[in-house]
């Protein structure tokens, strides 16, 4: 007779107090992502709309990520049952997998992106009159010649990141240990002595660290964002957005999905 396993009973007590249906909420949250707000901002930034408009789809883009970190939080402090499914979520490919930490993106992705159009510094030698045709002159040369002011920004965000995320990884592991040695003492300790739902509350009490690293991590993210937009120019904050959309986006295109069969 096979032995029924802790967590198991733990979750399947929890399951009707669970009423958040996140796989749902990002299919949602994904295709808003994908239409209308990304082909919004594109469209703001190959064609000569105003900069009020571009500002407007850009805030409506930024909003949209700030509230997906929200709605993480709302998820797992509603009902810490949801935890396991945000932590290792099953919707995300295995394109995505790599790029995630605790739950979703990593945060040197952010900074990462921002290097990216940095770097792009050398190919402003390319003839203007050929390039000017492609984007507005604005957004062409959005990234030329960056203040120091943005450079030592990054830097520093970066310099954050790591001290930042290894603290993380930290509590993590340690929150896992914990998390561990409790539910195995409990269980031991629970044949004919205890009732199940002590099990089940002493599992709820190790999980409110877990939890509490979770929403460091979003935390952490929606901090990086916010920061990282608030050091950039208006046409740089779009450029940025747009990127990191399309970095999602992407990953679900039919060219890589067939890369996963």
């Amino acid at each position: 007779m096979p032995i029924p396993s802790p967590f198991s009973f733990f979750f399947s007590t929890r399951k009707k107090r669970s009423a958040i249906p996140f796989k749902d909420y990002y299919t949602d949250w994904f295709n808003t992502l994908k239409n209308p707000l990304l082909p919004l901002l594109t469209q703001s930034l190959s064609s000569p709309s105003s900069p009020a408009l571009l500002s407007s789809h850009l805030n409506l883009l930024l909003h949209h990520f700030l509230s997906y970190y929200d709605a993480l939080d709302l998820a797992v402090t509603t009902d810490p049952n949801n935890l396991p499914h945000l932590l290792y979520p099953s919707w995300r490919n295995s394109l995505e997998k790599p790029f995630l930490f605790l739950g979703d993106l990593h945060p040197y992705v952010f900074p990462n992106l921002v290097r990216s159009f940095l770097e792009q510094e050398n190919g402003y030698d390319e003839d203007i009159r050929t390039l000017v045709l492609v984007q507005p002159w604005p957004v062409m040369m959005a990234w030329k010649d960056p203040p120091t002011r943005l450079i030592m920004k990054i830097e520093q965000i970066e310099c954050g990141l790591r001290l930042m995320v290894p603290a993380l990884i930290d509590r993590m592991k340690r929150a896992q240990e914990g998390f561990v040695a409790r539910v195995a003492e409990e269980w031991v300790n629970c044949g004919g002595k205890k009732e199940k739902v002590e099990i089940v509350e002493a599992i709820t009490a190790e999980m409110e660290e877990l939890v509490s690293v979770f929403l460091s991590a979003n935390r952490l993210r929606r901090n990086i964002i916010s920061e990282i937009i608030g050091a950039l120019s208006l046409y740089q904050g779009a450029l940025f957005l747009e990127a990191l959309a399309q970095f999602l986006v992407g990953f679900r295109d039919s060219d890589f999905s067939c890369m996963t069969q």
